[in-house]
């Protein structure tokens, strides 16, 4: 895969973020798709800082790696709500915890359970109330699924749901277009 790969999957999978419409994104890459990841991945540090994104490995083999992107300051005041932040309490988070403590705290319980840990949408910008449904009702039950399985505020979220497909063609075209990728990415 080349950068222009790289631009298209960020911006169907990472536009909604990208854009400043939504938190965060996960997005797994399998790394020997690309001649060199990390330094492809270290070439838009500058993009991502300059427009306020940050990538965070949540975790990392030897053929992948998950990566979180990310607005720091959005993120930080969404966790601490307090429905965010009595769930993450229940999964050993603190609420002194810095974002990047809460970060490696998510990393540690990714690497332990081999899995997903259900809180990860919280990072993810998910509303607390459809965390916690998905955890009250294993993932069954819910509304809706879209981006996220929906127990709560249907209407709304359906809503923003259109909004993030809109953002992912919006962003893709526009690439396809010929505008720079660091032209199309927003500072919020």
């Amino acid at each position: 895969m080349a950068k222009d790969d790289f631009e298209q999957v960020l911006g169907m999978h990472a536009a909604p973020v990208l854009l400043g419409i939504k938190t965060a994104n996960l997005l797994s890459f399998r790394k020997s798709c690309f001649e060199d990841f990390d330094a492809l991945l270290a070439s838009y540090t500058t993009c991502f800082r300059c427009k306020g994104i940050s990538v965070f490995r949540v975790s990392e083999g030897e053929e992948y790696v998950l990566l979180l992107f990310y607005r720091p300051g959005v993120l930080s005041q969404e966790l601490r709500q307090p429905e965010a932040m009595k769930l993450l309490e229940a999964y050993g988070y603190r609420r002194e915890d810095t974002l990047a403590e809460l970060l490696e705290h998510l990393r540690l319980r990714m690497r332990l359970r081999k899995t997903f840990p259900h809180e990860i949408g919280l990072f993810l910008g998910y509303p607390p109330e459809d965390v916690a449904g998905f955890i009250e009702h294993k993932g069954r039950d819910y509304a809706f699924s879209g981006y996220w399985k929906v127990y709560a505020n249907e209407e709304r979220t359906r809503a923003l749901f259109d909004r993030y497909t809109d953002c992912s063609q919006h962003f893709c075209s526009e690439l396809e277009r010929g505008r720079r990728f660091e032209e199309l990415v927003r500072a919020v």
